[in-house]
């Protein structure tokens, strides 16, 4: 299985990484650190040129689930270069691409939103592909390309691939199962620093992104639990009108989470039409869920 692979190639480079080396990964068209090496740092650059290579085989797999997947030149940068003859491991310095001349695949850097949607989608299949959920799996990819060739435009489709793993998801897995696997894609992202406010943080960088166009957020007091009232306008992902797709959000929200099992969930959505939600976000263990997909109607 593909995902086998995916999971296989993440330790690889897990196991080349170092938590003080001075080589990095970066695409060398538009600087980007790609997933599933962004993060990650090497004591050496024959490491590093490795983990590039296995970036390279990680994507390659991952496009099999995802054919509009972007494409990245990987190349291996030094923080601190070295002098010639410093150290025999570097005997030249500077920065070598991984091939040797990258190859050009046309177009500018990726929008940042496109880049997150598909980080969020790849992070989700390599999830599924660890688990027993095969046919949630089947079901996601068989409604994405059913809609890909419906769909020309490369922004749209990639919001159109969340959408499809919201609902198949919500179809074929218990809520616990969805949380536990939401929780397994988030680390899969690369990561980032806690927040004091998981929910406000979030929603700042999804607005960067414009997957919303403008939000509000209240945190209110409530006894033993946080809560935070949520108002979101122009949501990108297209919905029915009642179903709200809360996946990017979901996982995003739990990545900046100072615990990787705090209970987090979503409830008493409203939808305003015209792209626009209401909903509360909450850490009452008996409102987990929603994190994934949510109906209006739901309590």
């Amino acid at each position: 299985m593909v995902g086998t692979t995916l999971r296989e190639i993440r330790h690889e480079i897990e196991r080349l990484a170092s938590d003080d080396g001075d080589y990095y990964v970066v695409c060398a068209r538009s600087g980007e650190r790609p997933v599933p090496v962004a993060g990650q740092r090497f004591a050496t650059r024959t490491a590093a040129a490795d983990a590039a290579r296995a970036t390279e085989q990680y994507r390659a797999a991952l496009r099999r689930y995802d054919p509009q997947l972007p494409y990245y030149d990987p190349i291996v940068r030094q923080e601190q270069p070295l002098h010639v003859g410093d150290g025999p491991d570097d005997p030249d310095g500077g920065t070598d691409p991984v091939p040797q001349q990258p190859v050009d695949h046309g177009g500018e850097a990726d929008d940042p939103l496109i880049s997150f949607c598909h980080d969020v989608s790849g992070a989700v299949f390599e999830a599924l592909s660890g688990s027993e959920h095969d046919e949630a799996e089947t079901a996601i990819m068989e409604t994405y390309l059913a809609a890909a060739e419906a769909t020309t435009d490369r922004n749209t489709l990639c919001l159109v691939l969340l959408e499809a793993m919201a609902a198949e998801l919500e179809a074929h897995l218990t809520v616990d199962e969805r949380t536990r696997l939401l929780r397994d894609a988030a680390a899969n992202l690369p990561s980032v620093a806690a927040a004091a406010d998981p929910v406000e943080a979030s929603l700042t960088y999804l607005d960067s992104l414009s997957l919303v166009r403008a939000y509000d957020v209240v945190r209110e007091p409530r006894p033993e639990i946080d809560a935070w009232s949520v108002s979101l306008r122009g949501y990108a992902i297209d919905c029915d009108g009642r179903r709200f797709p809360t996946l990017p959000i979901g996982i995003d929200i739990l990545r900046r989470t100072s615990e990787a099992t705090a209970a987090l969930g979503v409830t008493d959505v409203t939808a305003l039409g015209e792209g626009d939600w209401e909903l509360v976000v909450t850490s009452d263990v008996e409102a987990a869920g929603g994190l994934v997909c949510l109906t209006e109607d739901e309590p």
